[in-house]
């Protein structure tokens, strides 16, 4: 039972993937938490060192997000229904980590 909970294929599974990022030296990393993926963290990351450089995260409710490792998180929107139900979950997030990068 230990070495089924040890399992990199397994803890992996419920872990963050990535999502598509054109950035050098960067990566997006999603990982939905609950609520019917209602609930997910998106991050963008320095590729080499894993620092996070922007985070969007939406608790089921409200949006939130951060640029830079160590500032506080802020609530970015009332609700998340930016990001449901459209047709490109993924590249609205992207959208939105890229334009939060750029300012």
């Amino acid at each position: 039972m230990l070495l089924a909970l040890a399992s990199p294929t397994l803890s992996a599974a419920g872990g963050a993937y990535p999502l598509d990022w054109g950035r050098s030296g960067e990566v997006l990393e999603y990982r939905s938490c609950g609520c019917a993926d209602s609930c997910w963290v998106a991050e963008v990351k320095n590729r080499r060192t894993r620092q996070t450089l922007a985070s969007l995260r939406c608790d089921c409710e409200r949006l939130f997000s951060r640029v830079g490792a160590r500032v506080p998180e802020v609530q970015r929107a009332p609700n998340c229904a930016a990001f449901e139900g459209v047709a490109d979950k993924p590249g609205a997030i992207r959208q939105a980590l890229e334009d939060m990068l750029q300012h």
